[in-house]
């Protein structure tokens, strides 16, 4: 009896030991030191340096600084506590990285500048008339963390001013080197900017490394931030190289001298799986260069049209787009901030989403489910189910694609984004061009929803109520490298005039405020925005 006794215990005993060991090691993890700033980004042998963080541990026992390639002896600390270190800076060979290691792993390293290497000049906290960085909280975040940095000389209004955070730098550079902008992405989306405070939130794409402001042509110190992939992250596939020829035509035209007619036209708009785009020329009979830029979209103006002009603006550019695939981890989705601007626009109604049309039929489709991620899933699900293919759908409304159950590219993705709006889901429809597998363009539409610590995640229930085996469970979060976007959500712009005279052009591949706006002596004119097409693909 005693030796069944025992026996009885031993089950219990092991899973004791093993969630013992587990939560050791996820204690360790946790308490992975960070730093989050220093003193002095420019240092010399015998300087007194002081790095501020957190998780240092109470002592060097156990724990060791790295200012080069070795650890400082004891002799090189003048104070240790578990969120503040005071050292002096060793002889080094020029710049070198700082770094804290203990028995829960190693931080990330702050670039420290050899003192010899600059001339002698009274920079003050950083260099004449360039923002400065005191320190970033908090340290550690993912896509959509609302990250404030303190610091000085931001100037009082954002006024131009931007911040770039790492994408995929890995360049060791000095405090006063220019960072390579293509390895970084701008957090778009400020909610505070002032002289010494700035607030905004991570954005998608940024991975752990240097956060630097650009204000008035002057870069601040790199300040550090890590970012964590918890809640999923994105799988990027082969890339294509598409060159693509954009053309807006003009005929028609009935109209007086003292006229002019405005185009805004889009180009294809940077997000997830797909890069920035470059347009190579901007050339057309009557048509000047874009007189401004704004986002993705180009302003171009046509003076004096005339009766038996055929006036053109015609566009090369050059996209590139990957295929991606978006790993979730859905009990890890923690709820969006609900002050982002951007997030606030993905759940209302507008001239195109409309929630308020469907709200008890999203309620009754979710019912229970828990998480953005899973309801997502379930309405897809049910969009699927209830929609057949039609080129031409017998009604554009909301509600009607319920009814009649019958829709194109353009109905399957709306209704998915208004039903995910209606179930407290942020979302975004997605327009832009499909190529196929001969080469052929088609105009296309998808959708976009925010999974709060991984970003902008890419669903298309059109296609994937397709015929092939895996539609259905490929295209719910990933999306191959033929979809290029031209708008994502709506593209806002206000109109030049107060009074204007718009027109929406009768099929279009982007959602816009603005595509056409006259001024003067037009009467009439007829304007075509055919599908743009590629022309070379690498």
């Amino acid at each position: 009896m005693r030796k069944k006794s025992i026996l009885h215990w031993v089950p219990a005993v092991l899973f004791g030991l093993a969630l013992g060991i587990f939560l050791i090691l996820f204690l360790r993890y946790q308490r992975k030191p960070v730093i989050t700033g220093m003193d002095h980004l420019v240092a010399g042998p015998g300087d007194k340096l002081e790095i501020s963080g957190k998780f240092f541990g109470d002592g060097i026992e156990g724990s060791r600084l790295y200012i080069g390639s070795s650890p400082l002896t004891s002799t090189g600390i003048i104070e240790w506590s578990d969120n503040r270190i005071l050292a002096r800076v060793p002889r080094s060979d020029g710049a070198v990285l700082v770094k804290v290691k203990t028995r829960s792993g190693t931080s990330r390293g702050f670039v420290l500048g050899d003192a010899s290497r600059f001339p002698k000049v009274d920079y003050g906290p950083w260099l004449p008339g360039a923002p400065f960085i005191e320190y970033a909280e908090p340290p550690v975040g993912g896509p959509g963390t609302l990250v404030t940095i303190h610091g000085d000389g931001f100037g009082d209004k954002r006024n131009g001013g931007q911040i770039w955070v790492n994408r995929s730098d890995s360049s060791t550079l000095l405090g006063t080197e220019k960072p390579n902008l293509s390895r970084y992405v701008e957090a778009g989306v400020i909610k505070i900017w002032t002289d010494s405070t700035v607030q905004f939130w991570l954005p998608q794409g940024s991975s752990s490394g240097n956060i630097y402001l650009h204000k008035d042509g002057f870069f601040s110190n790199p300040i550090s931030i890590e970012i964590h992939s918890g809640a999923g992250y994105f799988e990027y596939g082969d890339e294509i190289q598409w060159s693509i020829r954009q053309d807006v035509l003009i005929d028609r035209i009935g109209a007086f001298p003292g006229n002019s007619l405005y185009l805004l036209i889009p180009a294809p708009q940077i997000g997830t799986g797909q890069g920035r785009a470059v347009v190579l020329e901007s050339v057309g009979e009557g048509a000047s260069h874009p007189l401004r830029e704004d986002g993705n979209l180009g302003l171009y103006r046509l003076d004096e049209l005339a009766p038996g002009d055929t006036p053109f603006v015609s566009r090369q550019i050059v996209i590139p787009v990957k295929a991606v695939h978006t790993v979730i981890n859905s009990e890890s989705i923690k709820p969006f901030d609900s002050t982002r601007p951007d997030l606030v626009s993905a759940l209302e109604s507008d001239s195109w989403m409309k929630p308020d049309l469907v709200p008890r039929t999203s309620a009754r489709i979710v019912g229970n489910t828990r998480g953005d991620w899973l309801k997502s899933k379930v309405l897809y699900d049910y969009v699927l189910e209830l929609l057949s293919w039609d080129d031409n759908p017998p009604s554009r409304v909301i509600p009607d694609y319920i009814s009649t159950e019958l829709a194109d590219s353009e109905g399957y993705s709306f209704l998915f984004v208004s039903l995910a709006r209606a179930a407290g889901i942020p979302a975004r429809p997605v327009g832009g061009i499909l190529v196929n597998i001969q080469g052929e363009t088609h105009s296309w539409w998808w959708a976009e929803v925010w999974m709060e610590g991984v970003g902008w995640v890419p669903i298309d229930p059109a296609l994937g109520d397709g015929d092939g085996e895996d539609d259905a469970g490929f295209y719910f979060g990933s999306l191959d490298n033929r979809h290029i976007a031209f708008s994502r959500g709506i593209l806002s712009e206000k109109p030049l005039q107060p009074n204007p005279e718009l027109k929406i052009p009768q099929s279009f591949y982007s959602l816009q405020d603005v595509w056409e706006e006259i001024s003067g002596n037009i009467e009439s004119y007829k304007s075509s925005w055919p599908t743009p097409r590629v022309t070379a693909s690498y």
